[in-house]
């Protein structure tokens, strides 16, 4: 269950692959750090400092500035970075399989159209 905690804009998806699309993105050079990321959660999802500290996250982990949920719209005021790459370590075959933009990438790359 994804969850987020405002005060930081620490956003835990738990296995989706919103950070993989973030870093496809960051990688071709659509987003820089400085495009707003938002999310949408149900208020029982908004946790505080204590549930989810900022050392749980991981270097691939996107925090996000606006979170809207059904009867609010929070700006979180993050000062945690956005990755500006995929960790290309951390990818999986199964990724590979189900999301064709990281084959189309890795072979962009590969040719030199973009850079690694």
């Amino acid at each position: 269950i994804p969850c987020c905690q405002v005060s930081s804009g620490i956003n835990a998806e738990y296995g989706g692959y919103g950070e993989v699309e973030y870093g496809i993105l960051r990688e071709v050079g659509v987003v820089d750090d400085k495009t707003p990321v938002a999310t949408i959660l149900h208020d029982v999802q908004i946790v505080n400092n204590e549930d989810l500290p900022f050392p749980s996250l991981s270097c691939h982990d996107v925090p996000v500035d606006i979170v809207c949920t059904p009867t609010r719209v929070l700006r979180t005021k993050t000062r945690i970075p956005k990755p500006a790459k995929i960790f290309w370590d951390l990818i999986s075959d199964t990724m590979m399989d189900d999301i064709g933009a990281l084959k189309e990438l890795k072979a962009m790359q590969s040719n030199g159209q973009i850079s690694q």
